[in-house]
């Protein structure tokens, strides 16, 4: 291809400086949009995720066969620490952490004037050193609040209506494995707030031995939650922690199977990116093929003079296909520009959509699926955004070209120049 068929093509840009600054505008606010909102979409996906299978879920989960369904206190696995041993030995494992569940009746254990009042509760025995990790139960708790020995912490909204703080004793009634009836006193560490659910409105959380203890288990636990290396890889690891040799009556599952709605999630996301792919598809065709058609009209003369010269008609493809491909770079690369700096800036303050909803209060989190979700998303860059939007454009551009430059060069050069 000549050199000077590339320098016609992009004096052409300049004909109708108008034109082609609204088409590139066109395509830049579309690349700019699939980068900037798919960028929003992945931060908004992770932080779900990252939240659900964080204190909640984990990205696996063993526990007895029937105990999701029945969530009965007998239904628990053993051989916790040979299971929790062999775990750790695989590379792509973080964290372990077993976990009990009891329910319980729970009053405050001081004497006081008011009439004492007990609230269901939940028991949650838990490996403190491992639920205090990143995305762990107690993640956030002050080293200075970490309970041991007979203290426990309290879920924010169970302490509330107990009427309990720090320091002060509880009182918990329950049952143990075999049914017989339990009851022990307790010192409040803290209050615990939780993106757990359940964890705020019942939860009494105490160290896993001390929970064994009350409901007369030992080396056993209701669940053992494991988080890899990176969520996106549960179900491999999930079939890894299969192949151990686990106790018959256990299940292992990955959270994709733990919490198949956030699946459903994932695959209404790919819906979302091929809507926006389609927004640039169309921007661009929108534009360059308005731009194309109307330089073609207005260089017929110059291209029967090209022709009548002994220009051959590919000559003239290659600068209406040149036009429309410059157009379609210079507006992505704008796009992905503009878009790169936004997402870049708001990854570090974050953007709280309560805002645009109307909600003015001071909480910014919303309870689904039993957690709780902060409204404030950081947009993740993702670097498919930008390729894709690259791809989609310049095949745009060729295909919405194709029409007007094939009409350039089926001319007639003695017809053309008198046009």
């Amino acid at each position: 291809m000549r050199w000077s068929t590339w320098q016609i093509a992009w004096r052409n840009l300049g004909r109708n400086r108008k034109r082609t600054l609204l088409a590139m505008g066109a395509i830049a606010l579309g690349q700019f949009t699939l980068v900037f909102v798919g960028s929003f979409s992945s931060g908004s996906f992770d932080n779900m995720i990252k939240t659900v299978t964080g204190p909640l879920v984990g990205h696996v989960q063993i526990h007895h066969k029937g105990w999701r369904e029945e969530r009965a206190i007998d239904l628990y696995i053993d051989n916790v620490c040979q299971i929790t041993t062999e775990l750790k030995s695989i590379p792509e494992v973080k964290v372990v952490s077993a976990r009990i569940f009891a329910p319980a009746l729970a009053a405050a254990g001081e004497e006081t004037d008011a009439p004492a009042t007990a609230e269901p509760a939940v028991i949650v025995g838990v490996d403190i050193g491992s639920e205090s990790d990143m995305g762990g139960l107690l993640e956030f708790l002050p080293e200075s609040d970490i309970p041991e020995g007979d203290s426990v912490l309290v879920g924010k909204v169970l302490a509330r209506r107990l009427n309990v703080r720090p320091g002060e004793l509880l009182a918990l009634i329950g049952q143990d494995v075999d049914g017989f009836p339990v009851s022990n006193l307790f010192r409040i560490k803290a209050v615990l707030e939780s993106n757990v659910e359940i964890v705020n409105s019942m939860g009494i959380v105490m160290p896993l031995e001390q929970a064994g203890d009350f409901v007369a288990i030992s080396d056993q636990a209701h669940e053992i939650v494991i988080r890899g290396q990176d969520y996106k890889n549960a179900d491999a690891l999930a079939k890894q922690i299969t192949s151990l040799p686990l106790p018959a009556d256990a299940e292992v599952i990955s959270w994709f199977e733990a919490v198949p709605f956030l699946t459903n999630i994932f695959e209404m996301r790919k819906w979302s990116d091929l809507i926006f792919m389609g927004i640039v598809f169309i921007a661009a065709a929108a534009g360059i093929a308005n731009t194309s058609m109307m330089s073609t009209f207005e260089r017929t003369h110059e291209f029967g003079m090209l022709l009548a010269l002994g220009s051959r008609p590919g000559r003239i493809i290659n600068m209406v296909l040149i036009e429309s491909v410059i157009i379609g770079l210079i507006g992505v690369v704008i796009g992905s520009l503009l878009g790169v700096v936004l997402v870049l800036i708001t990854a570090k303050t974050g953007i709280d959509y309560a805002i645009f909803a109307g909600d003015t209060s001071e909480d910014i989190t919303f309870a689904w699926g039993g957690i709780n979700i902060s409204y404030v998303i950081y947009p993740v860059l993702e670097l498919k955004y930008l390729y894709q939007g690259l791809i989609a454009v310049t095949g745009t551009s060729i295909l919405a070209s194709v029409w007007p430059s094939l009409l350039g060069a089926r001319l007639e050069p003695v017809e053309a120049m008198r046009t």
